[in-house]
């Protein structure tokens, strides 16, 4: 949700490794707990408020009461809790875990006010457009860490997110031309599970978000967001489509922005199953199809 992103150089695909967390066979209070390559978000910025480390492994139950191990955020109210990892910029983007909400942070509304010397910012720097989404429980999404901003909640960020204000699930992206703050209107039940899968076309704009009930397999939410829609701002892929890490993380900024000391709950959430395999389906490949009928249209 940052004010800038970067350039780099992209691939032709990224495709991530599962990650299960049952090589952790009791859950520890340590890093020791993070599978190889991912990093706490507690450590990116010397100035991160929250608990190190941000998150653990638990013992806890899968979507059917099965004992498993999965990753927790801990209480905390700070700009970001959780983990990440680097990835390389791509033309296609796709991510994806099972995350269970535990419980919505407080909301402050005076946290999400315009922020006077900044016109079009809210106080916590996101763009206007995000008030019903500065506080999440958990975020599915890809990030571009650009080394100027090193707190993941204020970077340019595409993906779906839990909104502690609405309760329900958000497909969205803040980028340097960008605003799109979807409310996917699926009510979001506390001690479920879920599959949240984030897919995005950086060469056509499209951001696709999958949300299933693990339980049943029921698809709940299949959404698609065409970026290069003027009202969503001015697309540009070679800045508003480059990512370079994904980020599974939480936040807090209305409580951190706002000035009612009696708010102090945070967001808590599990996920589990990070990165399974990857296959389009019907609804991604045919809105593909009608954004390019739609290109054509306009061009003819």
């Amino acid at each position: 949700m940052a004010k800038h992103g970067s350039g780099g150089d992209a691939s032709t695909m990224f495709a991530g490794g599962p990650e299960t967390f049952q090589h952790d066979s009791i859950g520890t209070l340590t890093y020791s707990s993070f599978p190889t390559g991912w990093s706490d978000t507690a450590q990116v910025s010397p100035d991160s408020t929250p608990p190190q480390p941000s998150a653990v492994v638990i013992q806890t139950t899968d979507a059917f009461g099965h004992p498993t191990n999965a990753l927790a955020t801990l209480p905390g109210i700070a700009d970001s809790q959780g983990i990440y990892r680097s990835i390389e910029p791509s033309n296609f983007y796709m991510t994806q875990a099972d995350v269970r909400i535990d419980q919505f942070s407080d909301v402050d509304p005076s946290g999400a006010a315009v922020d006077p010397n900044n016109p079009g910012f809210l106080l916590c720097g996101c763009p206007v457009g995000f008030e019903n989404a500065l506080d999440w429980p958990m975020q599915v999404a890809f990030v571009d860490l650009d080394g100027s901003t090193t707190d993941p909640a204020h970077v340019p960020t595409a993906g779906i997110l839990a909104s502690a204000e609405t309760h329900t699930w958000h497909l969205f992206a803040g980028t340097a031309n960008i605003v799109a703050n979807i409310d996917l209107g699926v009510q979001i039940e506390e001690g479920k599970w879920y599959g949240v899968e984030t897919d995005f076309d950086a060469t056509s704009g499209i951001l696709h978000g999958l949300i299933t009930d693990k339980t049943t397999g029921a698809i709940v939410s299949d959404t698609m967001a065409f970026l290069q829609d003027p009202k969503y701002g001015n697309y540009d892929p070679s800045v508003d489509g480059v990512f370079n890490a994904e980020a599974y993380i939480d936040g807090e900024l209305s409580l951190l922005e706002g000035n009612d000391p009696t708010l102090t709950r945070p967001g808590l959430a599990v996920i589990d199953n990070i990165d399974i395999t990857h296959h389009a389906g019907n609804a991604w490949n045919d809105a593909t199809k009608v954004w390019d009928s739609m290109c054509s249209d306009l061009t003819a």
